[in-house]
C-alpha cells in the first residue's frame, strides 16, 4: 500500500519489481467460526458522529501530501471534511474527488483529493484480530485499503518495519481483493507475499467484513468469516526476519491511480466513496 513501491497485480498475477522478491498464492477458502465472537474488543471506532463531522482526533491523524506516495498515485491527501467525514448513519465516508490542478499543502499539484488516516499517534497493537466492515468504491483506478505498519517505521524505515495489508482492492479488478505481508529480506531488499481472493460478485455492490487474525506464528485473512489466505512464520523466515511480534498502527485510505491501481479513465464518476461501517481490534 502507499509508503512503498507497490508490487502491482495485473489480473490475478503478480508483477515483479526489481529489488523485490514476491510470493503469491491463492488458497482455497474454507468456512470458519468468527474469531471476534470469542475475543475481547480492545479498540474500535463505530463512526457515530453527525453528518459532515470529521473523524475523532483522539483516534485518528490525517496524513497530508500529494507526492505520489511511492506509487505514482494521483491524489493529494487532505484533512478536509469533503474527503473524510461521518455520514450520520454510523459510517465514515472517505471520498476521492476529481480536482484538476489542486495545489496540495506540500506544493504538489494533483488531479484528485482524498484522505488517509492513521492511529500512529493514538493506538498500536501487537497480535489480535484487526477487522473492518466496508463498502468499496467501484470506479476504475480507485484503490481503497485497510492496513497496518510497524510502529518503529520512523526509526527503521520501510520495509524493515513490516506491513500487513488486511485488504486492498482496485476498481480495475472489481471481483478481487488482496492481502499481503511486506518486510525486508535477509539481504535488506523488499520481500512480500500476497494472497488473492476472488469473488463471484463485484465487491462494491454491498458491505463486506475484512479481517486478519494475527498471531506470533501466522497471519490468517478473512472476508465475511471465510478464510482467504494464510501467511505463516515458517514461510516468511525462509526469506527474512518475521517483523510481526511488535506494535503496529492502523491505516485507512483511498488512493487513485498509480502503480497498483492503474489509470483512472476520464469518465470515472467523482466522487469515489469508500464507506467504512466500523474498525475493530480484538484480543
Amino acid at each position: 500500500m502507499p509508503s512503498r513501491t507497490v508490487a502491482a497485480l495485473l489480473a490475478l498475477f503478480a508483477v515483479f519489481i526489481p529489488g523485490s522478491t514476491p510470493s503469491v498464492a491463492t488458497p482455497t477458502a474454507a468456512p470458519v467460526m468468527r474469531a471476534s465472537s470469542v475475543r475481547s474488543l480492545v479498540w474500535s471506532d463505530e463512526f457515530t458522529g453527525p453528518a459532515g463531522a470529521s473523524t475523532s482526533s483522539a483516534k485518528w491523524t490525517f496524513a497530508i501530501g500529494g507526492g505520489g506516495w511511492g506509487n505514482n498515485e494521483l491524489q493529494c491527501y487532505t484533512s478536509s471534511r469533503a474527503n473524510a467525514s461521518t455520514n450520520g448513519q454510523g459510517q465514515l465516508v472517505i471520498s476521492a474527488l476529481r480536482t484538476p490542478g489542486h495545489l496540495c499543502a506540500d506544493g504538489h499539484r494533483n488531479a484528485f483529493t482524498s484522505a488517509r488516516i492513521t492511529t500512529q499517534k493514538s493506538f498500536t497493537v501487537t497480535h489480535g484480530r484487526l477487522e473492518i466492515r466496508a463498502k468499496l468504491p467501484a470506479g476504475a483506478g480507485s484503490w481503497p485499503a485497510f492496513w497496518a505498519l510497524g510502529a518503529d517505521q520512523p526509526q527503521v524505515g520501510w520495509p524493515r518495519c513490516g506491513e500487513i495489508d488486511v485488504m486492498e482492492h482496485t476498481g480495475n479488478r472489481p471481483y478481487v481483493t488482496t492481502s499481503a505481508a511486506h518486510l525486508a529480506s535477509y539481504l535488506g531488499a523488499h520481500w512480500y507475499t500476497t494472497r488473492i481472493s476472488p469473488s463471484s460478485t463485484t465487491l462494491s455492490s454491498r458491505f463486506h467484513v475484512y479481517a486478519v487474525d494475527w498471531t506470533s506464528n501466522s497471519l490468517t485473512f478473512y472476508r465475511d468469516s471465510v478464510v482467504t489466505g494464510v501467511i505463516t512464520r515458517a514461510q516468511v523466515t525462509r526469506h527474512g526476519t518475521w517483523p510481526f511480534d511488535k506494535p503496529f498502527y492502523l491505516l485507512l485510505n483511498l488512493a487513485m491511480g498509480g502503480t497498483y491501481a492503474g489509470p483512472v479513465p476520464a469518465g470515472v464518476t467523482s466522487p469515489q466513496r469508500y464507506v467504512i461501517d466500523y474498525v475493530r481490534v480484538y484480543h
